[in-house]
């Protein structure tokens, strides 16, 4: 009998830090007993270390990176190359049997760019067969979102659309959304549960921002499209995903 699907979105500090991360892949360990899991992975600081050392200055909307033609290599080195197989080589040496993919590769994710000269994409398409494959096979899949078009052009897709999409087509039965922040704030208050006309609120407020409203959307798709739980929140110390899952951390997302 197949265990429920645990999808883990981690950015930021999060996905920066060797020292978080080992403590995330020891605690992955020990709930893979009950879980299987995919990690779908951001790593924007070390992408932007690389875009200033060409010169070129980030630019975000709405939390989104926008990604030109020229830059999209940049950012092919930065998730699909050096923190994708940081990630896969230290969840290796904790005894995860990890395996470094990204969205193009089994056609995972396709997509198309949100606009003319643009090389930041919407998805549009998402194949599961390459993760059945590799959970079938004990592995622990760690995905960048760096995906394809119709034309076989490099997207870069945002780690959360890409952790929605694959929560949705794999029929994930958890996410977890890791974030720099302890969940979504007001005034800088915890808010411990939210919903959607409450998140929509906020959102139009200006009091959700910057990275958590992408956050914020694609946890309201993911409950729409049947996800079980879905939880925003930092990680900081081993134990925090397992405080996450019982509501001792972070903000649980609900419809209503």
């Amino acid at each position: 009998m197949s265990k429920p699907l645990m999808i883990i979105k981690t950015g930021g500090r999060a996905a920066e830090n060797s020292g978080a991360l080992r403590h995330l892949a020891e605690e992955i360990k020990e709930l893979s007993r009950s879980y299987d899991f995919l990690l779908v992975h951001g790593g924007g600081a070390a992408v932007s270390a690389i875009q200033k050392t060409y010169g070129i200055e980030p630019v975000f909307k709405d939390g989104i990176r926008m990604t030109s033609e020229k830059e999209m290599d940049l950012v092919d080195m930065g998730l699909a190359g050096l923190m994708n197989k940081k990630i896969v080589r230290l969840f290796s040496s904790c005894g995860l049997l990890s395996v470094g993919i990204s969205g193009a590769d089994g056609s995972m994710l396709t997509g198309e760019p949100i606009g003319e000269g643009s090389r930041t994409g919407r998805i549009t398409g998402s194949d599961r067969k390459i993760i059945d494959l590799l959970l079938q096979g004990g592995f622990t899949p760690i995905v960048s979102p760096v995906s394809s078009d119709s034309r076989g052009g490099a997207l870069n897709i945002n780690a959360d659309e890409a952790a929605l999409a694959l929560g949705i087509a794999c029929k994930a039965d958890t996410i977890v959304f890791l974030s720099d922040i302890p969940g979504i704030l007001n005034s800088g208050e915890l808010i411990d549960r939210i919903n959607e006309p409450e998140a929509d609120r906020l959102i139009e407020q200006g009091i959700i921002s910057g990275g958590m409203i992408p956050k914020v959307r694609s946890s309201l798709k993911a409950l729409h499209e049947g996800a079980g739980t879905v939880v925003i929140g930092e990680y900081i110390n081993q134990g925090d995903l397992n405080n996450l899952l019982k509501g001792n951390k972070g903000t649980k997302i609900w419809l209503k």
